[in-house]
């Protein structure tokens, strides 16, 4: 059963980097049937394991990240702002009049407006948020203190179009339901490999959490579910992220060219199986795959990405048939694939 209620709460949670608590908490709570099993890497990262009966298993890891783009409380200025250093790519267009939220250290949150001022070539200089204060003393009061977390004070949203959502963080909340849905889906079922889910810490300031639970758990290839900016005004054929058109399997990145025998097997076993997927490339960016396929002596690792328009914004779209779609692919490829499969990847 798909549970989409699931989603939106992890859609409203607050989690920017090293700060990822109520994600984290989320996904322990729904994947309680896996608690044997739980490991962390020293950033937080959440690992769970579906062990395989095969004696001497191969283990393939999944891997979605917790945190968003969000910032942290730099300064408090006398007049009672709160000055901001950004976490993550946070687009320009979306620091300026938002409404964001700050955790304290308490567990508080206290609401404000964002805004921004401007240098001489109109580019953004300072972030602040407007609390209605007006000294100091009054936003120490309410326990806002240097360090603390903000994220957008955005909720999640059906839209008019039954399938289409919008929410914050959707970077990555989406890989992360799918991949939840996944595990919960595997659970009773036989599996040839060792099947490990790694909701990591951090990708957001550089892809740090795919790198060490990869060193915690030593897997024999890797896949990151991660998502991949639409662009909105491009519906031809260079838009290769279309909503609702399937999760895409990217081809290049700046920081990983997958082998192209293992693209050539999740496509045969996605064509096989009747999944709807798409052909993409990064011009720019990356995710856990970067560093994950760096450690030992490589790691063979693919990228399975979901369409978002607005990505790094207050609000996100998604769709769910492509959230759908990235869960049963995971399913597919942790059901069927087996030693002799991994053995032919690296076969060169």
């Amino acid at each position: 059963m798909m549970d989409f209620n699931f989603l939106e709460c992890l859609s409203n949670a607050d989690s920017i980097a090293s700060n990822e608590q109520e994600v984290r908490n989320l996904l322990k709570e729904k994947l309680s049937v896996y608690k044997d099993t739980f490991q962390y890497d020293g950033l937080g990262s959440l690992i769970l394991t579906k062990k395989s009966k095969v004696p001497n298993a191969k283990t393939v890891m999944f891997a979605a990240h917790m945190d968003e783009v969000g910032f942290m409380v730099r300064y408090i200025s006398d007049i009672g702002f709160a000055y901001l250093m950004p976490i993550g790519g946070v687009e320009d267009r979306a620091k300026s009049m938002q409404m964001v939220r700050v955790k304290t250290q308490n567990g508080n949150k206290i609401r404000g407006l964002l805004n921004v001022t401007f240098n001489s070539n109109h580019e953004v200089d300072q972030m602040y948020v407007d609390f209605g204060f007006n000294t100091k003393q009054e936003v120490l009061n309410t326990g806002v203190d240097v360090g603390d977390m903000i994220c957008f004070d955005s909720e999640y949203k059906e839209l008019t179009d039954v399938d289409v959502f919008a929410g914050k963080a959707l970077d990555d909340r989406v890989g992360c339901w799918s991949l939840a849905q996944a595990m919960l889906d595997i659970f009773d079922k036989e599996v040839n490999v060792n099947v490990v889910a790694a909701f990591t810490s951090s990708e957001e300031v550089g892809t740090r959490g795919g790198k060490l639970v990869t060193n915690v758990i030593k897997p024999d290839i890797f896949f990151a579910i991660d998502v991949a900016k639409n662009p909105e005004l491009d519906r031809g054929y260079t838009n290769t992220r279309k909503l609702g058109h399937g999760p895409m399997l990217e081809f290049f990145d700046k920081t990983m060219v997958p082998n192209p025998r293992f693209l050539q097997y999740v496509t045969n076993l996605a064509k096989k199986n009747g999944l709807q997927y798409q052909k993409d490339m990064f011009k720019g960016g990356g995710t856990d795959a970067g560093l994950a396929h760096l450690q030992y002596e490589g790691i063979s690792s693919i990228v399975i990405g979901i369409p978002l328009r607005y990505c790094h914004d207050p609000y996100s779209f998604a769709n769910k048939k492509d959230l759908v779609v990235a869960k049963n692919l995971i399913e597919c490829i942790a059901l069927n694939i087996e030693e002799n499969s991994i053995r032919k990847i690296y076969k060169f």
